[in-house]
């Protein structure tokens, strides 16, 4: 599952006081094949086997408990930190380089190649060769998922815009500066492109940089599902949407990364 004895013994406690489920399985079992096909990635017939019920169960299992993870980690686990806990939880590799509040990324993934030619269309990424989705998060320093985004499509383009007067570390596609508000600072990796070396310093921030920002995907990458998304889940937006909520509401109850 992800999630320690002790950790996900309390998710079940407190999911079973505001979820009424309409299945006659065992409640604890729906978290547990929840949490296996988030986790694992594992096929619904995998999963039927194992528990011993239909596909079809467990397709409407999962759709059903999935909804409640995100409906709980919306009100619970994601949301924006105070500036005062940031600062109080900032990691000493930050503080010695960045005022950091939080760090953004489009996290890219693969999906299975969608039959609507539409999707396929709108999904497919230059830059991968790959049909993909592109998730947008913000990450305290700390690991905390704070926001996650609907996904988009891999033809969309990174853009993030940010309304506090603060600085947020992203990755070189987030050309943004043209729509930050006044008082607001973003760093990004130095651009080597069209220049014939980037100086030391330069070099050196940058690297300092990458190695940060690089929190944003280890704290999503263990979810295989993740993997190679299921373009039947991605075509269903409320689903997807839930999906990758209840996925950022798991990690925050995992321990601190760094």
């Amino acid at each position: 599952t992800g999630l320690s004895k002790l950790t996900f013994d309390e998710l079940v406690r407190t999911l079973l006081t505001v979820v009424k489920s309409p299945f006659t399985v065992p409640f604890e079992d729906q978290v547990v094949l929840t949490l296996m096909r988030l986790r694992l990635g594992l096929l619904l017939n995998d999963i039927s086997i194992r528990f011993g019920v239909s596909t079809a169960a467990v397709s409407k299992i999962f759709c059903f408990m999935v909804s409640e993870l995100a409906k709980f980690a919306r009100e619970f686990l994601v949301f924006w930190l105070p500036r005062k806990t940031i600062r109080r939880t900032l990691p000493d590799c930050f503080e010695e380089n960045y005022s950091v509040t939080c760090i953004v990324d489009c996290f890219e993934i693969f999906i299975d190649r969608p039959g609507h030619l539409l999707r396929r269309n709108v999904t497919y990424s230059v830059y991968k060769s790959h049909n993909t989705a592109k998730i947008l998060h913000a990450i305290a320093p700390s690991g905390f998922i704070m926001f996650t985004s609907r996904p988009y499509g891999g033809r969309a383009s990174d853009r993030f815009i940010t309304l506090d007067s603060d600085e947020v570390l992203a990755d070189r596609g987030f050309t943004i500066a043209d729509l930050l508000p006044p008082g607001v600072k973003v760093s990004l990796p130095s651009f080597s492109k069209g220049r014939p070396q980037m100086s030391r310093s330069e070099l050196v921030a940058s690297r300092r940089l990458a190695r940060l920002r690089i929190h944003v995907e280890r704290r999503m990458k263990c979810f295989r599902i993740l993997k190679q998304f299921p373009a039947s889940i991605f075509a269903k937006k409320p689903l997807a949407n839930n999906v990758f909520i209840a996925i950022a509401g798991l990690c925050n109850l995992q321990p601190r990364l760094i």
